[in-house]
């Protein structure tokens, strides 16, 4: 009896400390890619990558943008409200994204946002 006890409790240690580690990995995950919730209205324009989309926002700051959900391809050259999320990349992603992101940002503060909502407020950005 003893040792069927002993077998079972050795049996589950690592498959509880595996899944422990699991549940650690993945709230830290979700903790970087999503922050607050922050609403930005500005400028959408086109990046210099491919593919890529920023925001002069109203308040100085640029935006570079991602977003799975949203098509802001559609309202480049709009004035709009962003819904989403700041987002935090790894020191060598940025490294690699930095001369863009300089370069869209013309010397004003910048920060990466996770796009899960637009709302046009001009078709223009005047």
């Amino acid at each position: 009896m003893f040792n069927r006890i002993t077998r079972f409790v050795l049996y589950m240690a690592p498959v509880l400390f595996v899944s422990v580690l699991l549940v650690g990995l993945g709230t830290s995950k979700s903790a970087a890619q999503g922050g607050e919730s922050l609403s930005v209205t500005g400028c959408l324009q086109k990046g210099v990558e491919s593919g890529g989309y920023f925001i002069n926002a109203d308040d100085g700051k640029v935006w570079e943008l991602s977003s799975k959900s949203v098509k802001l391809g559609e309202h480049v050259g709009h004035k709009v409200t962003l819904t989403g999320s700041q987002v935090h990349h790894s020191q060598a992603f940025e490294k690699k994204m930095a001369k863009s992101e300089t370069s869209e940002a013309s010397g004003k503060e910048f920060a990466d946002m996770h796009v899960t909502g637009l709302k046009m407020v001009s078709d223009t950005c005047q």
